[in-house]
């Protein structure tokens, strides 16, 4: 995949600027971890590259928002579908058969029949993230996807992440996270803004 850029993008809600001609250049591969402090607008750059909001000015090339699979900080699971139906639900017939491999990923293998309210916290989320991770794309955006997951299961995770084929950009506050990134762009804000060099750990 190319690389993805924000070209002097402009963000507002409200009187709120969030986004004020900002640029940034990520590459089309490997996992790309954003830090930054609650509330500077890191969640708010993740939906505009899914294009659920979009920039009162600038642009965003190397990716189109058909293209992206969203995980949202809320798990939106389904009380009434088991675990193995979240993922057979956003699959395609002829691949459903890839359920099991997202499962193992997310550790999630012998909770197939399992239903959200019999799971923890921790698992719920890996659940969200199986479903995400099931949807497919050219890129995925994960907000804090490792959110009440313990950090040994979490960095096996990130380690699963970092073999798929395509970008993953995720928010994360972990220190084993981030050092286990391709890269990790720091921030701050309102409005948001580079802290620095990209880092590669």
């Amino acid at each position: 995949m190319s690389e993805i850029r924000l070209d002097h993008v402009s963000f507002r809600y409200g009187p709120k600027e969030i986004l004020s001609d900002f640029s940034l250049t990520l590459p089309g591969s490997g996992v790309t971890v954003l830090r930054g402090p609650s509330g500077c607008g890191k969640t708010t750059l993740l939906r505009l590259l899914a294009g659920l909001e979009r920039p009162a000015s600038g642009r965003i090339t190397g990716v189109s928002p058909g293209e992206t699979a969203f995980l949202f900080q809320e798990n939106r699971l389904l009380p009434w579908r088991t675990v193995e139906q979240h993922l057979t639900d956003v699959l395609p017939r002829d691949r459903r058969r890839e359920a099991e491999g997202w499962l193992a990923l997310t550790e999630l293998t012998g909770e197939e029949n399992t239903y959200p309210d019999a799971l923890s916290g921790g698992m719920e989320r890996r659940l969200a993230l199986a479903r995400c991770l099931a949807l497919g794309g050219a890129l995925y955006l994960l907000d804090e996807p490792f959110a009440g997951v313990d950090p040994q299961r979490a960095a096996r995770i990130m380690e699963g992440l970092k073999r798929l084929p395509v970008p993953v950009l995720l928010t994360s506050h972990e220190s084993n996270i981030l050092s286990l990134a391709h890269r990790v762009v720091d921030l701050e804000g309102p409005p948001l803004r580079l802290l620095g060099e990209i880092k590669e750990p």
